[in-house]
């Protein structure tokens, strides 16, 4: 073998090597969908993206067979409504995490392309800034399972000094993260979720 043709195997190596460390630094947790009944024309996603790297990652894409068109969005209040915004990406901080969840960021199924029963699982792809494909899979629930949803909200625990806590007054898991840096896009309309 030539030095030449080594030199190109070794970085073709360590570009794949890179690659499979990136998607394995991200951590899909507690995946779900809102089960719809027939008819329905849109549902919602949700996920828990832990980020286990020391760089920041940023979701831009969300594929599925499930739907014609599939959307991040994000919901918050106007005034006394509840609206929906297309957002261009979700900031993943390095050792952090993006929560997906109802009332909050999610994703977006419009046209559904068969009715999403509870039972069922839906297949994504998530797409990465940094062209990084990675597969979700997702259980449909049903409205009494979604009731009770709650994403997981990871925690890392490897700089608590825990004797010196006191935990007597905390809300754990209530609270959400902020995401910095989002990105809206055009296109608002009216929440039904």
């Amino acid at each position: 073998m030539s030095i030449r043709m080594f030199s190109k195997l070794a970085l073709t190596l360590a570009a794949a090597t890179s690659t499979l460390a990136l998607a394995a630094s991200l951590e899909v947790v507690d995946p779900a969908v809102r089960a719809m009944p027939p008819g329905a024309p849109a549902s919602g996603a949700y996920v828990t993206l832990v980020n286990h790297s020391d760089q920041e990652r940023f979701l831009v894409d969300v594929e599925s067979a499930a739907a014609d068109t599939v959307e991040v969005h994000v919901s918050k209040m106007q005034g006394e409504t509840m609206v929906m915004n297309r957002v261009a990406q979700i900031v993943v901080p390095a050792h952090g995490q993006a929560m997906l969840k109802p009332g909050g960021y999610h994703i977006m199924l419009i046209g559904l392309s068969k009715p999403l029963q509870a039972g069922d699982q839906v297949d994504f792809t998530l797409v990465m800034k940094n062209g990084e494909r990675i597969p979700m899979q997702a259980p449909v629930l049903s409205p009494e399972e979604m009731a009770k949803y709650t994403p997981m909200k990871a925690m890392d625990h490897s700089n608590m000094h825990h004797g010196e806590m006191d935990h007597s007054n905390m809300a754990h898991g209530k609270k959400a993260h902020g995401h910095a840096q989002e990105k809206m896009e055009k296109g608002e309309h009216h929440a039904h979720h």
